[in-house]
C-alpha cells in the first residue's frame, strides 16, 4: 500500500510499504481522509524526532474487512472514525476508568521500520475497541474531527461545566473553537480570549458571546466587567503560554477551575500564591487524550450533524499534493487542513 513517510525534516514523499495483517480482534479501514494536527506539524519542523515517521491520527474511512473475534457491529462498508490509542484494559489506570492514561499506551509501530501512528496510508488497521461507525451523511473530512473533539469532550469533562456557568476560552484556534462549541451545547456564557483580530471575529461569528483581545486589552478588567466583577467559573486553557494561564487563573470565580488543555513549552512556569487556592478555593487540573467514552460521545455528535463542524475545515489536498497541505496548514489563517485518498 501507499504511505506517506517523513524521512527528515520538512520532507515527505509517498512510498509503497508493506500491506498490513489483519488480526482476529482488529478491523481494516481503508482511510478516506485524515486531519494534519499541530503534533504532525511539529515532526514536520523538525521539533521532534523519530524519523522515518508516518502521521496521521485524526482518522476516517470505510471498514474493508473485519476480525473474527470483534464484537462491535460493524460491516464491510460502514463509514466510521478511529480512535487509534491503545488501551490494554488491565493496567491499574485502565481499570479505574482512566483508559486515556494506560500504563501499556506505547506507541506501536503499525508500519515496521516506521514511528508514528500511520494513518496518512491508504489502509489502517485497528483495533475493535478503537473504531467508531458514524452517519453515512456525514463528509469524510468532518469525520476526521471525532479524534479532537473526543479530547475536547474530555476537557469540558474535567473543567465540570454547568448550564448557566461563564467560561473563558483561552485561544481560538480549532481546539479553542471546539471548546466553544460543546461549552454553548452545555448552556454556558462563553467568552474568547484571542489575539488574532480574524479568528476572534470568526469565534464569536461560530458562537462566543464576547471576545477580548489579551494584546491590547486588559483581559481581568475586561471579564470583571463582563461577570458582574465576579470572574468565570472555568478557564480552558487551548493556547497563549504561561501569560495566557496566569490571566486565566487571575480570572476566576470563587471555586473556579482552570483546565490546561494546550500544550506548553519547558520555559512556560507560572509562579502561584498557594493563597488563591487557601481561599479562594480554586482547582487547577490539566488533561490530555480522550477515553473510550468521550471519543463514543465525539462519534455521536458528530453524527447528529448540528455543530458547523465544516467551518473548521479549511482546505482540502489529495493525497499525492500531502507536502502542499502540510506547507499551508502552517499559515495561521487555516484551521485544520485535510488530506484525502
Amino acid at each position: 500500500m501507499r504511505a506517506a513517510v517523513m524521512p527528515g525534516v520538512e520532507e515527505i514523499e509517498i512510498i509503497e510499504v508493506p500491506t498490513l495483517e489483519v488480526g482476529e480482534d482488529e478491523v481494516l479501514v481503508r482511510v478516506k481522509a485524515v486531519g494534519i494536527c499541530t503534533w504532525e506539524q511539529k515532526f514536520y519542523a523538525g521539533q521532534y524526532g523519530g524519523f522515518p515517521f508516518i502521521g496521521g491520527h485524526e482518522i476516517s474511512g470505510i471498514v474493508e474487512k473485519v476480525g473474527s473475534k470483534v464484537s462491535q457491529g460493524l460491516a464491510i462498508g460502514d463509514k466510521v472514525v478511529v480512535a487509534s490509542l491503545t488501551r490494554c484494559g488491565e493496567c491499574y489506570y485502565c481499570r479505574r476508568g482512566y483508559d486515556n492514561q494506560c500504563e501499556n499506551a506505547i506507541d506501536v509501530e503499525k508500519v515496521p521500520g516506521y514511528s508514528g501512528p500511520a494513518g496518512f496510508a491508504e489502509y489502517f488497521v485497528a483495533k475493535g475497541y478503537e473504531v467508531y461507525k458514524i452517519s453515512d451523511e456525514i463528509d469524510f473530512a468532518v469525520g476526521t474531527l471525532a479524534e479532537p473533539l473526543a479530547c475536547v469532550n474530555h476537557s469540558i469533562d474535567m473543567g465540570k461545566l454547568e448550564i448557566g456557568d461563564y467560561t473563558l476560552i483561552l485561544g481560538g484556534g480549532v481546539m479553542g473553537l471546539l471548546h466553544i462549541f460543546l461549552a454553548k451545547e452545555k448552556g454556558a456564557t462563553v467568552i474568547v480570549s484571542e489575539p488574532d483580530s480574524a479568528r476572534r471575529q470568526n469565534a464569536l461569528k461560530l458562537g462566543a458571546d464576547h471576545g477580548i483581545d489579551p494584546i491590547s486589552e486588559n483581559i481581568v478588567e475586561s471579564i470583571n466587567e463582563i461577570t458582574l466583577g465576579r470572574g468565570v467559573d472555568v478557564v480552558f486553557f487551548t493556547a497563549g503560554g504561561e501569560k495566557a494561564i496566569e490571566d486565566g487563573i487571575n480570572c476566576l470565580n470563587i471555586r473556579g477551575r482552570l483546565v490546561i488543555y494546550g500544550s506548553t513549552k519547558p520555559s512556560d512556569l507560572i509562579t502561584l500564591d498557594p493563597k488563591i487556592f487557601h481561599y479562594n478555593e480554586i482547582t487547577i487540573t490539566g488533561v490530555t487524550k480522550h477515553t473510550k467514552e468521550t471519543f463514543r460521545k465525539a462519534a455521536e455528535i458528530i453524527s447528529n450533524n448540528r455543530l458547523p463542524f465544516e467551518s473548521l475545515i479549511s482546505e482540502k489536498y489529495p493525497f499525492e499534493e500531502i507536502k502542499k497541505a502540510f506547507e499551508r496548514s502552517k499559515d495561521m489563517s487555516t484551521y485544520r487542513v485535510i488530506v484525502e485518498l
